[in-house]
């Protein structure tokens, strides 16, 4: 892969993705958010050009861009915390920015438009996530990604842009804090307490960054055009045997309060993946076990808390 552009190089994903595409030598432009205080990491690195840009105004900087990159990946996505996921209007601004994205790389002649989606779209599909997987979003955030990945197929086959779609597991690092059981339960243990739990029955795949960021590079380099592929380790564990290793990790004499939460609705959610397509078209194996991210997690989260 000679040329890159990353749209949202400055969030956490694109700054990963960018890394690991310096490693490999690719030149980069990476595109980032004027009011973003990451905006000037890349400033002075080597093979990496910035353009900082409200996305809306992309088109006016395609002077900036190289000729026929290899590929466009996409993390340009308002309303990723969780507080704003139920937020419809702002959800719905998306479609715009990703769908003018497109027509942008398609202006400059990228051969592949990379666009990330989330197993959110998939929380009851009772299934691994594949491309015939059925789609059951429960929040205006994935009922959204839901329509972009069929409004964006439509697009890509009207402009002759080269789409892949790639739904990506449940992330963890340890240079990022989520809201997420892994990390509450992390943190209670941590200080000592118990955490307050459910049953942990559903099904859940945790992939590590580094392993996010090495699929998005095959992905770009090999991945087919119109190919949906999902990203993960694909173990595919009861969430119980995750927050069990973690708090052996930690402390084995430390209590879990595993059962004292009741489930929300009804039927569990889950988050399983299906590698075989992206192990097919890219070679990709996952690299980091769970058990090795979460020792990286709890060891960063000790040196914070000076533990």
């Amino acid at each position: 892969m000679k040329a890159a552009v990353i749209a949202g190089a400055d969030g956490f994903i694109g700054r990963h993705l960018t890394r690991r595409l310096r490693d490999a030598g690719t030149e980069i432009w990476a595109v980032v958010f004027p009011g973003s205080p990451t905006k000037d990491m890349y400033l002075g690195c080597e093979g990496i050009h910035t353009v900082c840009t409200e996305y809306s105004r992309l088109n006016e900087l395609k002077d900036e861009f190289p000729k026929d990159p290899d590929v466009f990946y996409d993390f340009v996505w308002q309303g990723v915390n969780a507080l704003l996921r139920d937020d419809l209007e702002l959800q719905m601004t998306n479609i715009g920015l990703t769908l003018d994205c497109m027509r942008f790389a398609r202006d400059i002649g990228a051969a592949k438009f990379v666009l990330p989606g989330s197993t959110s779209e998939y929380l009851k599909c009772g299934a691994p996530i594949n491309s015939l997987a059925l789609p059951t979003p429960q929040n205006a955030y994935g009922s959204v990604k839901v329509a972009l990945r069929y409004l964006a197929s439509a697009l890509a086959e009207q402009l002759g842009l080269g789409l892949i779609y790639a739904v990506i597991t449940g992330i963890y690092a340890a240079d990022r804090r989520d809201n997420n059981v892994i990390f509450y339960t992390a943190e209670k243990l941590l200080r000592g307490e118990k955490p307050s739990l459910t049953r942990l029955e559903q099904l859940w795949d945790y992939v590590y960054i580094d392993d996010v960021a090495e699929a998005l590079y095959l992905i770009g380099e090999k991945g087919r055009a119109g190919s949906f592929y999902a990203i993960g380790r694909g173990d595919n564990r009861p969430l119980r045997e995750y927050i069990e290793e973690i708090r052996d990790i930690i402390d084995p004499s430390l209590p879990l309060g595993i059962g004292e939460v009741p489930y929300k609705g009804e039927g569990l959610p889950g988050s399983c993946i299906d590698l075989t397509d992206l192990r097919r078209d890219t070679g990709f194996e996952p690299r980091v076990s769970f058990s090795e991210g979460i020792r990286r997690v709890i060891a960063a989260m000790k040196q914070e808390a000076d533990i």
